[in-house]
């Protein structure tokens, strides 16, 4: 699995929006709790933030870890979403960033430098362009072979987009006797 980020509303006022103004639907309470109470019996504490934040600073972290590798990138990406959906912390905000960031290693400063000069800024735009070419609106997304799953979705759907993408001994013995 690649984690492609891209930013759904690059347009966003860097203080980002309340939920209740992104007249997205939303989630209905009865959702919310059902997530909450999976999430604690799995272990994670979460809570759903009322405020989506402007997630570029976020991202542009995120790919500073990925340049680091695969273990920093997922470390860091897992502390970004931990801090938002674990804490309720706005992670569109520098110093919840510089927090996060920090506790996994990295250098305030750096990191400073990677936001004052925009270092990621045309990776983001370059995975946002695919996303759009894809016709990926929303998050999460999933690209499983060349079936695209748009939204949360259970873990038997994704399963199943897997199964359907694997090849198997019996498809290669077909193949094999012509069809």
């Amino acid at each position: 699995m690649v984690l492609v980020p891209f930013e759904l509303r690059p347009d966003m006022p860097e203080e980002g929006y309340p939920v209740s103004e992104l007249h997205i639907g939303g989630h209905s309470d009865r959702v919310e709790e059902h997530l909450v109470r999976i999430a604690a019996r799995d272990g994670f504490p979460m809570v759903v933030p009322g405020f989506v934040p402007k997630t570029h600073l976020a991202l542009s972290l995120a790919e500073m870890g990925r340049d680091r590798g695969e273990e920093a990138h997922r470390s860091l990406h897992a502390a970004i979403l931990g801090a938002y959906f674990g804490e309720g912390r706005d992670i569109g905000a520098r110093e919840v960033l510089l927090d996060v960031g920090s506790r996994e290693g990295f250098e305030t400063a750096e990191i400073g430098d990677v936001w004052n000069t925009d270092r990621y800024g045309e990776r983001l735009r370059q995975f946002r362009r695919v996303a759009v070419r894809l016709g990926i609106d929303g998050t999460p997304a999933a690209l499983i072979c060349n079936e695209i799953l748009i939204g949360a979705r259970p873990y038997q759907v994704l399963k199943e987009a897997v199964d359907r993408c694997l090849v198997t001994v019996a498809d290669v013995e077909r193949e094999a006797r012509g069809g």
